[in-house]
Formats: C-alpha cells, structure tokens, sequence
C-alpha cells in the first residue's frame, strides 16, 4: 500500500493567472501562488539530501529510505512550486513526520491535508482558497504526524 502527500507553498496575493482548463478547453482564472525563493529551495534540497537523496533521478525524483524503514519518492520537478511525497506504507511514521516537518519549515509550505492545510506557522499561509480548507498549524513533527494519522 502506499499514499501519497502534496507540499506547496500558500503565497496567495489575490491575484491570476489566465489558463486553459485541459479537460473544458475554457480559459480560466486561477488564483496566482507565489513560489519558493532560491533560498528556499536550497534549504528544501538540503533536508532531502539529508535523508539520504542526494541526486534527484532522470524523473526529477529524489528516493530515500528513511531510519525507520519508509521509503518515500520526492517529485521534485519544479520544487519552487511544490512537491509530491510517495510514501509506502499506510501511516505516517516518526522518520516521514520529521522529514515533512523540516521540509514545510525549510520552505515555509505547507501539506495538503483532507480536511485542512498543515503548516508550520500561521504567516506561511496567505489568502489561501476556501477548497484548502482550515489551516492546521503544526509547531513539530509529532503534530504533523497526529494531524496525518488521525
């Protein structure tokens, strides 16, 4: 079994971007989210290589296998947009917890949860659609891990 989890920033000035929907061919506004800062990234990168990813692969992934056995796949394309974490496994383990939490703190993003945004402090979040649902403020890696595992 695996999941999977999205990490973004939530830099929302009110402002858009016109695109065209692929499915409905219709142009659109979507709300324009301000990426990560060089900074950050190199922050970002820094925490994976931490765990052990050192190069990102011919598909832009960075593979690690964490301390307590979870390997998670990082796409990180374009990782001053964001990022998908491909965990196996079913839960989110102590390793994936504090993984997550410094890579939302390097990066000042946040997890796209069900029912909420996870992020590490409320001035990370900025004008943040309604679909995000409410923002979850996780000061460590423990409450990353309850919110996730709840």
């Amino acid at each position: 079994m695996s999941f999977e989890l999205h990490v973004q920033p939530c830099r929302f000035d009110g402002t858009t971007d016109k695109r065209v929907n692929p499915v409905t061919k219709q142009l659109q506004d979507i709300p324009r989210n301000q990426p990560l800062s060089e900074l950050e990234v190199s922050a970002v990168r820094k925490i994976l290589e931490g765990v052990g990813a050192k190069v990102p692969d011919e598909r832009g992934c960075y593979v690690a296998r964490l301390p307590d056995g979870a390997k998670v796949e990082v796409e990180g394309v374009a990782l001053h947009l964001g990022c998908t974490f491909s965990i196996e496994g079913t839960v989110v383990t102590v390793a994936l917890a504090q993984l997550l939490f410094d890579v939302i703190v390097a990066g000042n993003w946040v997890i796209l949860g069900e029912d909420c945004i996870i992020a590490p402090n409320a001035e990370c979040v900025w004008g943040a659609p309604d679909a995000f649902g409410r923002v979850c403020v996780a000061t460590s890696a423990r409450k990353v891990s309850a919110l996730l595992n709840s």
